[in-house]
């Protein structure tokens, strides 16, 4: 399995993400066994950002549909995915790690509506400034980031109708995105990470979390105990939107979400 080791890098690191780089080892033969801990973030992301670098690699080895994005959009990527959950709520990102290794992660948030606020003048406006700067140039995800900032392209969970999404972040007001290293799947890792969020949003008493996924992740989703509320097509691929609350998810939902 790919393990993490930390190296000086004069180049500015993979896709820009910072000097400081980890470079993935050579797997190990065998992971069956291996002892997986799960950690919680802490308050400063200052205090530790050999994990954060490591979060955004993961994102970018991973965010391709679990495939590795093309390796000239990391840069973006990376930021769009992970920054703003390292700025607004970093003690909500949970990794996983196993013999040294770093091998998963969990980044989310208690409170979407209140998230968002936040995003749109700490990640976004100044995001759209570093883009009209031209420090993206000829970047497709620029672009589209772009696009949808201006309504001119739909963000995927803007294909669903609009009360529903209202709805949902009410109903459920936390989220999540999730991510685990290829050869380390199947181990348990991503149920780890969700049952320690789940606990932590039950033990400050939030409802229930929220996610938007293409169908690849449902069948994992709806094994730990989420609920599919609606899917639609978009751009001719599935999407789904699901659903988790303490005890029968079914008992108490809105109209608009049955």
């Amino acid at each position: 399995m790919d393990h993490w080791r930390s190296r000086k890098n004069p180049e500015g690191g993979v896709g820009g993400i910072s000097r400081r780089r980890y470079i993935l080892l050579s797997p190990a033969s065998s992971i069956e066994g291996k002892v997986i801990h799960v950690r919680r973030l802490g308050p400063q992301p200052a205090d530790q950002p050999a994990e954060w670098t490591a979060v955004r690699e993961i994102c970018c080895r991973t965010g391709n549909d679990g495939k590795p994005v093309a390796g000239e959009r990391w840069n973006f990527f990376a930021r769009l995915w992970i920054e703003p959950y390292e700025k607004i709520c970093p003690g909500w990102t949970y990794i996983a790690e196993g013999d040294g290794a770093i091998v998963g992660y969990l980044t989310g948030c208690p409170d979407t509506r209140a998230f968002a606020r936040k995003k749109l003048w700490r990640f976004t406006f100044p995001l759209l400034w570093n883009i009209a700067r031209g420090a993206y140039p000829d970047n497709k995800d620029a672009g589209r980031f772009l696009r949808q900032f201006f309504y001119l392209d739909r963000e995927t969970e803007r294909g669903f109708p609009r009360r529903f999404r209202s709805e949902l972040k009410r109903f459920y007001p936390a989220h999540l995105h999730i991510n685990v290293q290829a050869e380390w799947r199947g181990l348990g890792i991503g149920k780890r990470l969700v049952d320690h969020f789940r606990e932590n949003l039950k033990s400050v008493g939030v409802a229930g979390v929220h996610l938007y996924c293409g169908e690849r992740p449902v069948k994992f989703y709806l094994k730990i105990g989420f609920s599919e509320l609606a899917r639609v097509e978009f751009h001719g691929r599935p999407v789904f939107a699901l659903s988790w609350r303490p005890g029968d998810p079914t008992l108490d939902r809105p109209p608009s979400l049955v």
